[in-house]
């Protein structure tokens, strides 16, 4: 008798999620530490604790682009990256906040290393980050109609990924200067204006040798697309493959839940004008989506010449208020 794809799928992910995940404390720190083996691997993902007895609604957060763990030590000291506390600390103990490692990165791991180069693509990202979700909402107390997914740069298109994926799991997206169009876009309007590859290590003093210089690139990637040693701006072609023959525009085309795109208008990193990009071109195809444009902000929402406003805190408010709505 043969098993239906879609049973036998059903099947496997009830294995899968029957096994329980080895849980740590991690000491003086709001996470517990979860490590779950699927198939031959092992992912590792955080979920933050709390004294409330109900059902909390889940923030999920993806961080931008980077080797390292979510964690390091410091003298001693485990400390959190990447912004991930800013989430508990606007939302305390009202919501729970779950953060994943990459593919092939081990916590508190730092630097370089060939087990991220070789695994980091975004759909090993993307089904990293599904597995966590769909274990903490089958296994802990959360509210599964109030699903917050953010991605910050990078995190923007493995959010959107991850959305199309569960389609109506995720209530909320929210891209961060995450990209609209795939990141070519802003790879090709920097390297125009001259942000990018105007230096004297590429000596390219002119807009045209540096979009051939992308294009050709982009070429050179597309022909060897899974390879895990050759790199451009030190990452694996596989990973630049994989996450640029899509967009955020792509992926969240399948999704119908709310979505929100916030940019700053200074960013160096991310275009701004992918933001409205993404913004007009999902409005055309009936999505629920709103743009809030930070001004003069930069890649991490820091406003320029007001240094004692906290915009990383400000942004990640404004997403949990328009959360709650």
């Amino acid at each position: 008798m043969k098993i239906r794809p879609i049973i036998f799928f059903i099947l496997l992910a009830n294995s899968i999620f029957a096994q329980k995940a080895k849980i740590d404390f991690l000491p003086n720190l709001p996470y517990d530490k979860y490590e779950l083996k699927i198939d031959k691997d092992t992912i590792t993902f955080y979920l933050s604790v709390t004294s409330h007895k109900e059902n909390l609604p889940l923030i999920i957060y993806v961080q931008g682009s980077g080797i390292n763990s979510l964690f390091e030590n410091r003298n001693g000291q485990i400390v959190p990256t990447s912004g991930h506390m800013a989430w508990f600390n606007v939302g305390q103990e009202k919501y729970r906040v779950l953060i994943a490692e990459k593919p092939g990165v081990k916590y508190l791991q730092k630097g370089e290393s060939k087990s991220f180069d070789h695994k980091f693509s975004l759909e090993s990202w993307s089904n990293t980050i599904v597995n966590a979700i769909n274990y903490v909402i089958q296994n802990e107390k959360i509210d599964k109609h109030k699903i917050l997914l953010a991605g910050h740069s990078e995190g923007g298109v493995v959010a959107s990924r991850v959305a199309n994926l569960m389609k109506d799991k995720i209530s909320n997206v929210a891209i961060m200067a995450g990209e609209g169009p795939s990141q070519l876009y802003s790879l090709y309007k920097f390297a125009d204006d001259g942000t990018f590859f105007n230096t004297k290590e590429h000596n390219m003093p002119t807009s045209e040798e540096r979009i051939n210089y992308v294009k050709e690139k982009w070429a050179d990637i597309l022909a060897d697309p899974t390879n895990t040693e050759k790199k451009f701006l030190g990452f694996t072609y596989l990973r630049w493959s994989s996450l640029l023959q899509t967009s955020v525009i792509d992926e969240l085309s399948n999704y119908n839940g709310r979505i929100l795109i916030l940019q700053g208008t200074s960013d160096k990193a991310v275009h701004p004008e992918s933001a409205t990009v993404a913004y007009t071109t999902l409005l055309t195809k009936g999505k629920n989506v709103e743009l809030k444009l930070i001004e003069n902000a930069d890649h991490s929402f820091n406003i320029l010449e007001k240094p004692e406003i906290d915009g990383w805190k400000m942004v990640i408010e404004k997403t949990i208020n328009w959360f709650n709505q």
